[in-house]
């Protein structure tokens, strides 16, 4: 008798059950990623992505609404938690403090790169966020989070002191997307903070500058401290001996950095370079110095620690550093895998080297 031949079944309907498998791992929470994301991660295009979708809501899947897009059913979601009892073994952790829609663009680009990257490897990347998990007291927080979601591996992004302390102490294998706290041996990846603020300060002595500042949210992160060091660092290697480093720290807020820069600019030494550490405070302190009559780079220069889209738009072009997200999600994923993989030896410490990028808000002394 010869053998039953086998069943043929069209692309569409292999990417429509892939997502269907994706859906109960529970790889998405409530809504699938956009059609050009999910089209780039399942590496089909947009009309076989459709028609796949289609092949989705026909089965009860997923419900389409115009200009939202694909949400998830209910009752996929309940065969999700009912038909993939071990989707944890396969799951890495985020943890973050706020949501990824309100996370800085670059936090954002790199986990849609890292949770494309581990989709790949058939691993879902579960995002959890919260403050409670980033207050001077996590431990009840995050043992509830841990037991309740148990994860192969965490991600912990904007980590504080206390959080990092909390997953070494209780030995949950954990990559800090950041630097890790002095005396804390956690596997982390990073951009070079410290060789960033070194080399931002040199550029200013450089161009003749002796009054620098460095100017920064007041933060416990380890990559803040590693900024601060390296700022001090780089204004120490100067050979001159009336350098005048200093670190003004905001609350984070328009109104307290308007405050911190007002409280700067009425000093008689006030500073001619001012290194700012977050892209969003490069937009309060141009506004702040626009209002006051304070010309970039005539009166004053500015580097800025951080690149975002939006910086490309200002005018005079920012001098900033720019890190890549794709190759900031590639570092992680390789110290992922080997956590997957049992490898849970050493702690590692990798840093990223960013792009200097120079523009027309840097200057010599005035």
């Amino acid at each position: 008798m010869p053998p039953s031949p086998q069943r043929y079944q069209s692309l569409p309907l292999q990417v429509a059950a892939r997502v269907s498998e994706e859906i109960a791992k529970g790889t998405w929470d409530a809504w699938l990623p956009g059609e050009r994301s999910l089209a780039k991660t399942l590496q089909v295009g947009r009309k076989t992505l459709r028609k796949a979708l289609i092949q989705l809501q026909r089965s009860g899947e997923i419900v389409t609404s115009h200009g939202l897009g694909h949400q998830i059913l209910p009752r996929a979601r309940q065969s999700a938690r009912s038909t993939a009892p071990d989707a944890a073994d396969t799951s890495v952790g985020l943890l973050t403090p706020e949501s990824i829609e309100n996370l800085r663009p670059y936090t954002a680009l790199w986990v849609d790169e890292l949770r494309a990257l581990l989709f790949e490897n058939r691993v879902r990347l579960a995002a959890f966020s919260g403050h409670r998990y980033f207050s001077g007291h996590p431990d009840k927080a995050l043992a509830r989070l841990a037991s309740q979601h148990p994860q192969r591996c965490w991600v912990l992004a904007h980590s504080n002191k206390h959080i990092q302390q909390w997953f070494h102490d209780h030995r949950i294998p954990c990559i800090i997307a950041g630097s890790s706290h002095e005396g804390l041996p956690l596997t982390n990846v990073d951009l070079d903070y410290f060789a960033i603020c070194r080399h931002a300060a040199g550029a200013m002595l450089r161009l003749g500058h002796r009054r620098i500042a460095l100017f920064m949210r007041q933060s416990d992160r380890a990559g803040d401290l590693e900024s601060e060091r390296g700022f001090e660092d780089g204004a120490r290697r100067s050979p001159h001996r009336d350098v005048e480093p200093t670190i003004v720290r905001h609350d984070g807020t328009v109104e307290g950095a308007y405050r911190s820069l007002d409280r700067l600019f009425r000093l008689a030494t006030a500073p001619t370079a001012l290194l700012v550490a977050q892209s969003t405070s490069y937009l309060t302190t141009i506004s702040f110095l626009a209002e006051r009559g304070i010309r970039v780079p005539n009166d004053i220069s500015l580097i800025c620690r951080e690149d975002e889209t939006f910086l490309a738009y200002l005018k005079p072009s920012p001098t900033r550093y720019a890190g890549n997200p794709k190759t900031y999600a590639k570092r992680l994923l390789l110290q992922l895998q080997l956590v997957l993989a049992g490898e849970t030896g050493a702690h590692s410490i990798h840093r990223i080297e960013p792009k200097f990028i120079p523009g027309n808000s840097l200057g010599p002394a005035p």
